[in-house]
């Protein structure tokens, strides 16, 4: 009898836009960081680029303060991965959604960064999980999943918010 190894895993990295301001003259969709939300994703960055923090594929909600922040992100990270937009990553989508939209990309395996919106992020935590958490601007949830991508079968291997990485620029 062979004996199966077991899969790669998908690691997933949920990051909740930084600190936006409350309104735009063009709506919601168009609410940017404000500075200090910036200097936050920055400092993220700056922490996750020490680390060698080397996703292969980064999605963010269409909405600009999610689009800055993992622009602002990967940028101070070195990264030069593209920022791809998932329309799943909405704030008030389905986690089974999110999940579905990776599978149909053919993301199955690998590291990938997920830019979205409460109550979005803290949703696909539980979903994938099983456990409750608060996902506060800036924040970021590790989480490895090890057989593909159903409820409860995930696990968080790091969180960090932004009292975790301030002071790292």
């Amino acid at each position: 009898m062979g004996h199966k190894s077991s899969p790669m895993p998908l690691v997933l990295d949920l990051l909740r836009h930084g600190e936006a301001e409350p309104t735009h003259p063009s709506g919601d969709d168009e609410r940017p960081l404000t500075p200090r939300g910036e200097q936050y994703i920055r400092s993220l960055g700056t922490r996750l680029g020490r680390e060698r923090w080397r996703p292969s594929r980064v999605f963010s909600s269409p909405l600009k303060r999610a689009r800055d922040s993992a622009l602002i992100a990967t940028r101070e990270a070195g990264l030069a991965t593209a920022v791809e937009t998932l329309e799943d990553l909405g704030a008030n989508q389905d986690p089974g959604d999110v999940m579905r939209g990776l599978q149909e990309l053919g993301i199955v395996s690998g590291h990938v960064l997920l830019v979205g919106h409460q109550p979005l992020m803290g949703r696909l935590c539980q979903w994938l999980t099983g456990e409750e958490r608060k996902v506060t601007p800036g924040s970021l949830v590790r989480i490895e999943l090890q057989d593909r991508s159903g409820p409860g079968s995930g696990r968080v291997v790091m969180a960090l918010d932004p009292p975790d990485y301030l002071g790292a620029a």
